[in-house]
C-alpha cells in the first residue's frame, strides 16, 4: 500500500508527498498530488526526517535498577556500573541494547551514536556486533569507544581502549577530567587524537562533566582540533563546567569551540540530576551554555544519555524528552529558540554521523510524520510519530 501525505508541514513549507514501499516517490506543493484507489491518506501535521541520537550508552541500559544510585551523584553511578561490568554477557548486552534501539526507533531516532565502555571487551564486542543487526531493521548504529574510568588509573585500561578502536569502533572516546590528574586529562585528549589519525576515526568523548570550574579540558580538545584539522570531526559531550566558570574565560572558550568546528552534545536530562550534588542552596542546573554557544555560531546536539541505567532510572529513549527539559533549565522559552531545539532533533544532532539528511523525491522514505503542524505543539504534547524506516518490508516486533 502507497500512502499520501497532503497540505503537511515541511521546516517552513506547506507540501504532498507520496510514499511507496521503501521511496519517496514524490515530493510536490500542496495541492499538487491527488490520492489513489485504495491509497492511505494522512492530512496535515509535519514532516521531518528522522531523529538522531548523538550520545547514549547502550551498553549499560535498562541495567538501572539491578543497582539502583542511592546518592543520585556520578560517582555513584560510575561505581554502580564498575560491579555490574564485570558480569556482562554477549547475549545480554545485544538484547537490552536491541530493545532500548527499538524504543528509540518507535519515537522516530534511526541513527544512535552509542558510549562502550573498553573496560568490557564482552561489551565492545556485543554492540559491533548489533551494527549489522540494526541495519536490517532501519536503524543505524555507531560505536564509540569509550574508557569510563580513564585510561591512566589502572594498567591495561589504556591497551582495552586500543583494542576497541582496532576491532572497529568508529569514534574514539576519552573522558579526560576523570583521570588522576589534569595533565593526564590533557595528556589523554592528546592520545585520544593521536589513535583517531592513526585509524582515520572521529572523536567523541566526554568532557569535563562537572560543576568544578577549575576542569578546563575543552580548550584542550579545541585546541587539538585546530592544529590537526578535525573541524567537524570532533564531539564533546557534556561540558557542564563551563556552566560554573567566570564568564570571561568561558566567553574565549566559546570562540574556541565555534572556531575549531567543535560540536557540543548537551545532556539535559541527566546534568539536570547529576550536576549540583555538591551543592546545598542555591543548586546549579548544570547544564553548559547552549544559548551562548549558539550566539558565538558554535553547534550544539541534544542527547538523551541514559535510559535507565546506573547513572538516570527515568530514561524512555525518547528524544522529545531531553528537547523538554532543555528549553525548561535552559530558558530557551522564545518561540525562535523552542524551534531551534525541535529542529536540532533532525538537524544538528545527525552532524557526528557526518550530517543531515534531507528528503529527496526518488529517495529512500527515511522519514516521520508527526500528527501535529506546529513544531512548539510537538514539544508541548510530545507524540509518537509515524515512522518510516525506508525498508520495503515491516519489521517484526522485537522480543
Amino acid at each position: 500500500m502507497s500512502t499520501l501525505v497532503q497540505r503537511a508541514a515541511l521546516l517552513d513549507e506547506v507540501v504532498d508527498l507520496r510514499i511507496e514501499g521503501a521511496t519517496l516517490v514524490a515530493l510536490a506543493p500542496a495541492g499538487s498530488l491527488r490520492p489513489r484507489p485504495h491509497e492511505e491518506v494522512l492530512v496535515g501535521g509535519r514532516i521531518t526526517p528522522p531523529l538522531a541520537e548523538p550520545h547514549v550508552h547502550l551498553d549499560a541500559t535498562l541495567l538501572g535498577e539491578r543497582a539502583p544510585n542511592v546518592s543520585g551523584t556520578l560517582r555513584e553511578g560510575i561505581a554502580n556500573w564498575a560491579r555490574l561490568r564485570r558480569n556482562l554477557t554477549h547475549d545480554d548486552v545485544v538484547d537490552r541494547a536491541t530493545r532500548t534501539a527499538e524504543a528509540y526507533a518507535s519515537y522516530g531516532a534511526l541513527r544512535l551514536r552509542t558510549h562502550v565502555d573498553t573496560g568490557s571487551r564482552v561489551a565492545v564486542e556485543a554492540l559491533l556486533s548489533l551494527v549489522p543487526i540494526l541495519a536490517e531493521r532501519g536503524i543505524e548504529l555507531e560505536v564509540v569507544a569509550f574508557p569510563q574510568e580513564g585510561i591512566f588509573r589502572a594498567p591495561g585500561r589504556r591497551e582495552d581502549w586500543v583494542w576497541a578502536i582496532e576491532a572497529g569502533c568508529h569514534a574514539v572516546g576519552a573522558i579526560p577530567h576523570f583521570e588522576r590528574t589534569t595533565e593526564e586529562g590533557w595528556r589523554s585528549v592528546r592520545l585520544a587524537f593521536d589513535l583517531a589519525e592513526a585509524h582515520d576515526r572521529r572523536i567523541d568523548m566526554h568532557c569535563d562533566e562537572t560543576d568544578d570550574p577549575g576542569s578546563r579540558h575543552l580548550e584542550v580538545v579545541c585546541a587539538e582540533a585546530l592544529d590537526r584539522g578535525f573541524a567537524g570531526r570532533v564531539v564533546a559531550g557534556h561540558c557542564t563546567s563551563l556552566h560554573s566558570q567566570p564568564n570571561a574565560y568561558a566567553a574565549k572558550v566559546i570562540e574556541l569551540v565555534a572556531t575549531a568546528g567543535v560540536q557540543v552534545v548537551t545532556n539535559p536530562l541527566d546534568n539536570a540530576v547529576l550536576q549540583g550534588r555538591y551543592d546545598s542552596y542555591p543548586r546549579r542546573r548544570g547544564l553548559t551554555r547552549v544559548d551562548e554557544l549558539w550566539a558565538a555560531g558554535a553547534q550544539v546536539g541534544i542527547g538523551h544519555d541514559s535510559v535507565q541505567d546506573p547513572w538516570y532510572p527515568l530514561g524512555t529513549a525518547n528524544l522529545l524528552d531531553a528537547a523538554y527539559v532543555l528549553i525548561h533549565l535552559g530558558h530557551l522559552t522564545s518561540h525562535a529558540a523552542m524551534r531551534r531545539v525541535f529542529r536540532t532533533l533532525h538537524g544538528a544532532n545527525h552532524l557526528p554521523f557526518g550530517g543531515a539528511p534531507v528528503l529527496t523525491e526518488g529517495g529512500p522514505a527515511r522519514l516521520l510524520w508527526w500528527p501535529l503542524a506546529d513544531e512548539l505543539a510537538i514539544l508541548r504534547e510530545r507524540p509518537r510519530p509515524r515512522v518510516w524506516r525506508g525498508l520495503r518490508e515491516p519489521v517484526e516486533r522485537y522480543g
